[in-house]
Formats: structure tokens, C-alpha cells, sequence
């Protein structure tokens, strides 16, 4: 690898640690004071990738020790936003949990007022029906009174025209026998001695 193009890997180096400090929010700006440095490292770093001729895969060199300190900048930079980041979801996640169960409950209680309405409205009807029953008892029993009063006068009736029938018969029959008596007797003065 020529000394050219290690110069350019280091400057792609010094860009790309640079933009990690600057996700960081550390700014590491070494050549600040330098008029030819660019205010958008990204942009900087795009340009600069551009203007390089990129070679195959098989002539690459590449320094373990810039692969480490790339890594180790990149995981500096992002691994504690990362575990943040992981901890804020574990904490929300567990929030869920404990809202859902909450939601669950209360869903619960709602079911059980509801039905405790439910039986409170039954409860309700109920004991309406039994008051609506009670009076139809009530009303059965004085129709049974009244029917046996009825019955019993009917009977007396029934007793009394039956008394009366016999009555009149007998007195029929008395007459029909002193209709009979009279009759009689006046046939018997008719016969006159000539």
C-alpha cells in the first residue's frame, strides 16, 4: 500500500472518528482553526470517499489496530445510547405489563357491576312478580269465596223453588180434589123422583 493512499485511509479514519464524537455530541474538531476545514464533517467525509479510487476487495490492507479503534470509537459512541436505550424499553415494557393487568381489573370490576346491576334489576322484577302474585292469589281466593257464596245460594234457591213447586203442586192438588169433591156432590142432587 502506498504511503498516498494510508494518508487517505487515516484521513477517512480521522473523518469517521470525528463523526462518532460528533454523535456523541463531543465535538472533536482538531482542525477547527483550519480555514480549509469543512463546517459538514459528513459532507466532508462523502467528498473525500468519492475522490478516492476505491481498489478490490483482494488489494485492501487494512491495519487490525484502525479496525479496533473504529470499532471501539463506534461502540463508545453508540453502546451507551444503546443500553439506554434498552433499559427505557425494558421500563416501558414493564409499565405495559402493569397497565394491562390494571386495565384487566377495572374490566373486571366493570364486569361485576354490571352484573351486580343485572341482579339488582332481577332482584326488582322479582319481587315485583311475587307482589303481582300475591294479588293474584288474593283475587283466586275472594273469586273462591265468592263462588262458594254463590253455589250456596244458587243451592237455596234451587231448595226454595223446589219448595215452592211442591207447594203449588200440593196446592193444585187440593183444588183439583175440591174441584173433584164438588163436582161430585152436584151430580148427586140431580137425581129428582118423576
Amino acid at each position: 500500500m502506498s504511503s498516498t493512499e494510508k494518508n487517505e485511509h487515516a484521513k477517512i479514519g480521522t473523518t469517521s472518528v470525528e463523526t462518532i464524537g460528533k454523535l456523541e455530541g463531543k465535538e472533536q474538531s482538531p482542525k477547527s482553526s483550519d480555514p480549509n476545514f469543512p463546517d459538514n464533517v459528513h459532507d466532508a467525509a462523502t467528498e473525500s470517499i468519492a475522490d478516492i479510487d476505491i481498489p478490490s476487495d483482494e488489494e485492501i490492507e487494512i491495519d487490525p489496530s484502525i479496525v479496533e479503534k473504529l470499532s471501539t470509537g463506534f461502540l463508545s459512541a453508540f453502546l451507551p445510547e444503546l443500553q439506554k436505550g434498552q433499559s427505557v424499553l425494558s421500563e416501558v415494557l414493564q409499565n405495559q405489563q402493569i397497565l394491562t393487568e390494571s386495565v384487566q381489573q377495572e374490566n373486571s370490576k366493570f364486569t361485576e357491576c354490571t352484573a351486580m346491576e343485572n341482579l339488582s334489576e332481577m332482584m326488582a322484577m322479582t319481587k315485583k312478580y311475587q307482589t303481582k302474585l300475591l294479588n293474584i292469589k288474593k283475587e283466586m281466593s275472594a273469586l273462591q269465596d265468592r263462588s262458594l257464596r254463590l253455589k250456596k245460594r244458587a243451592l237455596k234457591l234451587q231448595q226454595q223453588k223446589q219448595k215452592e213447586e211442591l207447594q203449588r203442586a200440593q196446592q193444585r192438588e187440593k183444588e183439583f180434589e175440591r174441584e173433584r169433591a164438588l163436582t161430585a156432590k152436584v151430580a148427586k142432587k140431580s137425581p129428582t123422583p118423576v
